[in-house]
């Protein structure tokens, strides 16, 4: 071998050296900042009495007063097969011109990356939706509780965005809801979306904007979307949606709003009512049979199997504020009345506090994305609501620590047990209380 060979071989083995020992040097100090990270974040301590649930709870964690162990996810005797691990395939969006803007094929999808958005969940086939159990002929699918018109299971639900912010209460309408949903917006502020569908409402608001999760609940339950605009990543989002034309917005000057002459500040104005909106869906075309939505069962009995005691159920959605939420059981009604921090929460038109007759925790996994949601800088949270992971059903005076499981964007979300089965709901108003994965549920 020459010399001038050997010096090349040389120099390459000593820039191999270099880069190893820079990579080992940048892993460590990743492996440092991870450390640092994890030491620096707060740590809650439950008051005595107090259960706690997390997605994944700390290595410290009080072991359980029974030897039976929590419910846990199994491939087997599961009544819903279909893999959640390895999903179909996500086609791209069609292109669509609305709203006054026109979107190529696949800018749904593209806008997700852009911001830093986890992609939208697949479509799964109807086939696989159709072999989900379904509530009996008649009975409303999102209560459990029977119809008197059965025409009303041939609209479409309604998901009615709603303000919480202390200036925004107390709101109208919600007691009239099938169900509420509830997570963060931004700020430590939670935002709701009503859903609609058996029953009605002559007053629904203050109506505000959209954010990400409703691109979750939308196609879920193919329901019509109903806010006040958005920002315009989302607002790109909702209208290169493949469910964009079931998309009412008062800030685009669709039908089926109003505004109310005083309210504590302008964004607070806005409201509609159930017979405005589906006189207004049937005006854009979109009055149809909705999809048959299965998933959901109900019984008056509470579950058998693994359970605790859970008489008040608190979900710091932002601790120290009114923005901490506590569900108190009311044994004579059997539901659970709803309190916003320490103050009981009532509906305006009915003058009574709202009471769920089932809280669905749902513990999901929150992503920071790059979408600015107002002038201070906020940022729009997304969260991950299908796949699985742990979930709270709360029901009859107990806690039932369980799976939530949705495949796709056409399935609904729903709680299983250690077998797969669906847990039953409690007839009545359902409150899905959609929480980061790391917040410390308590009930006592």
């Amino acid at each position: 071998m020459s010399v001038t060979r050997l010096i090349a071989l040389a120099v390459l083995v000593a820039t191999l050296v270099a880069c190893a020992s820079s990579q080992a040097e940048e892993k460590s100090a990743v492996r440092q900042a991870i450390r640092t990270s994890l030491a620096a974040a707060p740590q809650t301590t439950p008051a005595p009495g107090e259960r706690t649930a997390t997605a994944t709870p700390p290595p410290t964690a009080t072991p359980r007063p029974t030897a039976t162990p929590r419910p846990t996810a199994t491939s087997t005797a599961t009544s819903t097969p279909y893999p959640i691990t390895t999903p179909p395939t996500r086609p791209p969006s069609p292109g669509r011109t609305r709203g006054g803007r026109t979107y190529p094929p696949g800018a749904f999808e593209f806008i997700h990356t852009q911001f830093d958005v986890p992609p939208p969940p697949p479509r799964v086939p109807d086939e696989f939706v159709q072999s989900l159990p379904a509530v009996p002929e008649g009975v409303c699918p999102l209560t459990g509780r029977p119809v008197k018109d059965p025409a009303v299971l041939q609209r479409r639900p309604l998901n009615v965005r709603v303000d919480n912010s202390a200036q925004g209460r107390p709101q109208s309408g919600l007691a009239f809801a099938d169900v509420v949903w509830e997570a963060l917006a931004e700020g430590g502020i939670t935002r709701f979306t009503a859903t609609y569908l058996c029953q009605e409402a002559n007053a629904i608001g203050p109506v505000r904007s959209a954010r990400l999760i409703d691109l979750q609940l939308w196609p879920m339950l193919d329901a019509v979307l109903v806010h006040v605009g958005a920002s315009q990543p989302v607002m790109d989002m909702i209208l290169s949606s493949p469910w964009a034309n079931a998309n009412l917005d008062e800030y685009l000057g669709h039908p089926g709003f109003y505004r109310i002459s005083r309210a504590p500040a302008s964004w607070l104005r806005t409201y509609t009512n159930t017979e405005r909106l589906w006189a207004a869906v049937e005006a854009i075309g979109e009055q149809r049979p909705a999809r048959t939505l299965r998933g959901w069962l109900f019984s008056e009995e509470p579950p058998p199997g693994d359970r605790e005691p859970a008489t008040e159920v608190e979900i710091p959605f932002s601790p120290g504020t009114s923005s901490v939420v506590r569900f108190r059981y009311d044994e004579a009604s059997g539901t659970y009345l709803r309190f916003q921090g320490n103050q009981p929460h009532v509906d305006k038109l009915t003058g009574k506090q709202l009471r769920a007759s089932t809280v669905f925790v749902v513990f999901a996994e929150m992503t920071v994305t790059k979408i600015v949601e107002d002038s201070l800088g906020s940022k729009s949270l997304h969260f991950k609501v299908y796949g699985e992971g742990p979930a709270l059903v709360v029901r009859d005076g107990f806690v039932y620590r369980v799976r939530w499981r949705r495949e796709g964007e056409n399935v609904m979300i729903r709680p299983v047990d250690a077998q797969g089965r669906i847990v039953p709901f409690k007839p009545g108003q359902v409150w899905v209380e959609i929480v980061p994965s790391d917040m410390q549920v308590t009930w006592k």
